[in-house]
């Protein structure tokens, strides 16, 4: 996470799970399996709170605030199989807390999040409700 206050969407292609092989796997393929991907996370590093239920888009979703002391590369996913997860991929990331969301999309799990960089002087809830109010103008076709 090189920068903050801006929002990435990502269907994972592929995800590197924490304290796994160090190999690709493929992503839960449902919602609630990815939600509990990341609530699994909780035992290497990964720190959730604020998590609620909500609707993105008339579709369930799950909002939740995200930090760790540990790089966490590729734990939310990959854009492409092939991805480099040092370069390519996203995870939690020390100095950085996301606010995520999980969202039921119509293949598969989508994932949005917005970061905000911890080593800055800012209000991190301006940026949580940024994040929030834009997905409220989310609409699936």
């Amino acid at each position: 996470m090189k920068s903050s206050n801006k929002v990435r969407f990502l269907l994972p292609a592929v995800v590197y799970r924490p304290g796994g092989s160090g190999r690709p796997e493929k992503p839960p393929a449902t919602y609630q399996g990815y939600v509990a991907f990341l609530h699994d996370q909780a035992g290497y590093h990964a720190n959730w709170q604020d998590e609620k239920p909500t609707t993105v888009g008339g579709r369930a979703a799950t909002l939740l605030t995200g930090t760790t002391n540990e790089p966490m590369d590729g734990s939310l996913g990959c854009p492409t199989a092939a991805a480099d997860p040092d370069k390519d991929c996203f995870g939690l990331q020390p100095d950085y807390e996301l606010r995520v969301v999980v969202i039921d999309a119509p293949s598969r799990p989508l994932v949005a999040w917005t970061s905000i960089d911890l080593t800055q002087v800012q209000d991190p809830s301006a940026a949580v409700t940024r994040f929030e109010g834009m997905l409220r103008t989310v609409k699936f076709r």
